[in-house]
């Protein structure tokens, strides 16, 4: 089966290639050409289409290649057995590697009949599997039990411990941490299948499976042909599916990031606080990010009067500043001072900061590791996607639950975001419709100097550092940052919170609710009018913003809840 029919056979969207297109993109992707080479490249043939649509299809081309495979082996498997190869015309009633082992174990039913009746009985196993699969995925559910009650780490799990949760609204991050949990050898995970909906299936298709004389109980052919094999085939398809979600989030918010607006700046200054009792580096870089003045201070008394000193020195108007530091108060003081001083500050992010910064701890620069990690901030806020480029961007950290996925898989998805953005500017197309301009150095609520200083209802101006599936992480100019829940992100429904916001995105912010004790500041972007906050909001007498009781599943109160789960991870 060629590509495009198989792209056909599984209703993917074939507007703008003819077959001719997908043979010459099957050859280009087969040789090793990215999506970003084909649109750099092979612009006449390709360009009409949106590099997403091409990414897509780039998936689709990876899952034929892995029916390709399963098919080749299989043939292989049954000629060294003596056994006849699969008919053509069966293999390409299946679109898929669990379909193709579904026809062998069907074909294993056409001992006797003729063509007719054995092409009876295989698409009637091969619809019996595809129902049975939809309704597992439909109806099915998964129930998480523990393996060993006192094992110490099985608190990580207590949200998902005696639960039965539907596979049909099972959440991709979920299912990582359930099946990481499983490696582990702390849960068991046991699936609870329709069978009654099953064996309905089966009665449909009875006449079909044994029109080639084979006398067998339902029970009997219902497990050989389904239940033998589902369980395997659905953990794979879970598995994969939440791998793909996880990893398209993850491109989705390196793009934000990278296709940030630059700080627009004639000169700008830089600070890095790294641990406590490590020298403070001090950069002053030019708009091209070349370094102009340099140097490393002593966290002594005076420190922060010495910043100051040196920015005034160079006369500058921007500062960038880690998003946080293992000194998280003694951050939190340089802000203030510098706010005091009506200084734009941007916080910028440190993930991968050891590996951009060793190019300039070298020769010709020779820098000190404090130096060079100030002025890498600096690079990244003056040009976000050339001093991304320079990392590994699996380091970067934008994937969730990063450590449940394929390494290997998830960097060449990132790098091939990267060369997708780098085309983009090369061809000076505008950035993505969901980034707006506003990471130009604001200053950010210089009157909150603490989480002490929130009240609920204050508006608070913010800069996205990060995107969960839960929500958007967001800056406010303090050591801790503020959590927008997804189902506060606006005023409508969201489903993925990189369509309404991105990484380095200047937002708006009501707060819901500030803990000071703990740190904890949660935020909203819907509309705040009266009647909008009144609607649907419990009165929580526990005086913090997360509920002490268990609330009802769906409610604004069980998302709080569920924040304050991920606040203890």
């Amino acid at each position: 089966m060629t590509f495009h029919k198989w792209l056909t056979a599984n209703k993917h969207d074939l507007e703008g290639m003819t077959e001719q297109q997908a043979q010459r993109f099957c050859a280009l992707l087969g040789r090793g050409h990215s999506v970003a080479d084909l649109l750099a490249h092979y612009g006449e043939e390709f360009g009409h289409l949106p590099s997403e649509r091409l990414r897509t299809l780039s998936r689709a081309y990876r899952a034929w290649q892995t029916w390709v495979r399963r098919r080749d082996k299989l043939q292989q498997a049954r000629q060294q057995a003596g056994l006849p190869l699969l008919a053509d015309r069966w293999v390409e009633l299946t679109c898929s590697a669990d379909q193709l082992d579904a026809l062998v174990r069907t074909v294993r039913l056409c001992t006797e009949g003729d063509d007719v009746q054995c092409q009876q009985t295989v698409e009637a196993g091969l619809q019996l599997w595809r129902a049975c699969v939809a309704l597992a995925r439909k109806e099915g559910s998964v129930r998480c039990r523990a393996k060993d009650l006192r094992h110490p780490d099985l608190a990580r799990y207590d949200g998902h411990l005696n639960r039965s949760e539907s596979l049909a609204k099972l959440a991709p991050h979920r299912w990582l941490a359930l099946r990481r949990g499983e490696r582990e050898g702390l849960l068991q995970l046991e699936l609870e299948l329709p069978q009654e909906s099953f064996a309905q299936q089966l009665g449909l298709v009875s006449d079909g499976l044994t029109s080639c004389g084979v006398e067998r109980s339902a029970a009997s052919l219902l497990e050989e042909l389904v239940l033998n094999d589902l369980r395997a085939w659905l953990l794979s398809m879970l598995d994969t599916e939440a791998e793909a979600k996880a990893v398209t989030a993850a491109c989705e918010s390196l793009a934000g990031l990278l296709r940030s607006p630059p700080l627009q700046a004639r000169r700008v200054g830089s600070i890095f606080i790294g641990r406590p009792r490590s020298s403070v580096g001090m950069a002053i870089a030019d708009r091209e990010g070349d370094l102009i003045a340099g140097r490393a201070i002593k966290r002594d008394v005076n420190w922060i009067a010495k910043v100051v000193e040196f920015l005034d020195e160079h006369k500058v108007q921007h500062v960038t500043l880690p998003t946080s530091a293992a000194a998280a108060q003694e951050l939190t003081d340089l802000d203030a001072e510098l706010n005091k001083g009506g200084l734009h500050i941007q916080r910028v992010r440190t993930a991968a900061l050891a590996e951009a910064r060793l190019p300039l701890t070298e020769p010709p620069q020779r820098l000190g590791p404090a130096v060079a990690s100030a002025l890498v901030l600096a690079r990244r806020a003056l040009d976000p996607l050339l001093a991304w480029s320079d990392v590994d961007p699996v380091a970067i950290g934008v994937a969730e639950y990063q450590h449940d996925l394929n390494e290997e898989r998830l960097r060449d998805a990132l790098k091939e975001t990267v060369e997708i953005c780098r085309l983009e500017r090369r061809r000076s197309r505008p950035a993505a419709s969901g980034v707006r301009p506003g990471a130009t150095g604001v200053r950010l609520n210089p009157l909150v100097q603490s989480v002490a200083d929130l009240r609920p209802g204050m508006t608070v101006q913010g800069i996205v550092t990060n995107i969960s599936h839960f929500g958007a992480f967001v800056n406010i100019g303090l050591a801790q940052e503020g959590l927008v829940h997804i189902s506060e992100l606006s005023d409508s429904f969201v489903s993925n919170p990189n369509e309404v916001v991105s990484i380095g995105q200047q937002v708006t912010a009501n707060v819901l609710a500030a803990e000071p004790s703990r740190g904890r500041i949660s935020l909203s972007m819907k509309r705040q009018g009266p009647s909008a906050r009144r609607q649907g909001r419990p009165a929580n007498k526990s005086g913090g913003g997360f509920s002490a009781q268990r609330p009802a599943p769906g409610t604004r109160a069980a998302a709080l809840a569920d924040l304050e789960r991920l606040f203890k991870k």
